[in-house]
């Protein structure tokens, strides 16, 4: 018997996407392992909101915090819960606090790690994981040596597993108490901007733009078609590497990997390494003025023009609608 952990983050009393997620992840694993899927839960709310992931697949969650603090002041109750569980492995969300607390987990504990992968299967016992490599031309499959120790941190890639809605409550309990130098850190400045950053690997809609937006003030009118689609703004490597918009956006090969259910491709090629990062979405519609680019060979609508003739109209029409 095998059980299979899980990082969940809570706002609000609620769990954010990407612990759904991996709550259906960390069920399938756990039920090919013979064992059960546990929730490591924290964040504001977290302990109120906690018996919530049993619908989700948890079988079981420990809090290990619950108010609002930085992810890693509670790495010394994560690590006693994961020392104390011993699951043959350890599912984190791709995302900056998921990072933070895997690496807690692989310092502390001397745990492998791999990731950010896009599939994780049980395979004798074993955990295996594949992940893109070659600018996603090549599928790798690793998993640690015989000799490793047995809990592996799989860092999971956005839109891996899809949430699924069952019912029942988890077993909750609270995670012991342990102290750890990453307590102490507090938060002195947060950022506006630093909210939609994080939103984007959870966001239902993205308007993502490229080099053919031109310029850091192109960017304004994806923001404004951003905000009347209720949605988030991404954008390609070629728009970071200028300058117009922070690396933390960039989606593709080397930076997100998105799921949203439509995703606005504005200005962008599709290159391989932009496709890797957003060809899960449900929906793409991309807007580009060469017939040939790439991302016309996978967008379920790709219309051809200048996008700042569309956008501006797009934006208006979409308001227009919203008001009538």
């Amino acid at each position: 018997m095998a059980d299979v952990a899980f990082l969940a983050e809570f706002v609000d009393g609620h769990p954010t996407r990407s612990a759904l997620e991996l709550a259906a992840g960390a069920a399938q694993l756990a039920a090919a392992a013979g064992g059960e899927a546990v929730g490591l839960a924290y964040g504001p709310g977290a302990a109120d909101g906690a018996a919530s992931l049993g619908a989700a697949g948890a079988a079981r969650v420990v809090v290990l915090g619950s108010e609002a603090a930085p992810a890693v002041t509670v790495a010394g109750p994560l690590v006693e819960a994961v020392r104390a569980a011993a699951p043959v492995a350890v599912l984190a969300p791709a995302t900056p606090n998921g990072r933070d607390l895997s690496g807690v987990l692989v310092g502390s504990l001397g745990l492998p790690a791999f990731g950010p992968v896009r599939a994780v299967r049980m395979d004798g016992g074993a955990v295996r994981c594949e992940m893109s490599t070659l600018q996603g031309a090549m599928i790798t499959a690793s998993q640690s040596a015989s000799s490793a120790p047995a809990t592996s941190v799989v860092l999971v890639s956005s839109g891996t597993y899809a949430p699924s809605e069952g019912s029942g409550t988890a077993v909750v309990s609270q995670a012991p108490a342990a102290v750890s130098p990453q307590a102490k850190v507090r938060i002195v400045e947060t950022a506006a901007e630093a909210a939609a950053i994080a939103a984007l690997e959870e966001a239902e809609i993205i308007v993502a733009g490229g080099r053919g937006v031109g310029s850091e003030a192109g960017f304004e009118a994806l923001n404004q078609l951003a905000a009347a689609l209720g949605g988030v703004v991404g954008a390609s490597r070629a728009a970071a590497d200028a300058g117009w918009v922070p690396y933390q956006l960039q989606i593709g090969q080397t930076g997100k990997v998105v799921k949203p259910a439509l995703y606005l491709a504005v200005g962008i090629s599709g290159a391989i390494q932009h496709r890797v990062g957003m060809q899960a979405a449900e929906h793409i519609v991309a807007i580009n003025r060469d017939p040939d680019a790439p991302i016309g060979e996978f967008a379920d609508l790709f219309v051809v023009g200048d996008l700042f003739e569309i956008v501006p109209r797009l934006t208006a029409e979409i308001e227009r609608r919203k008001g009538a």
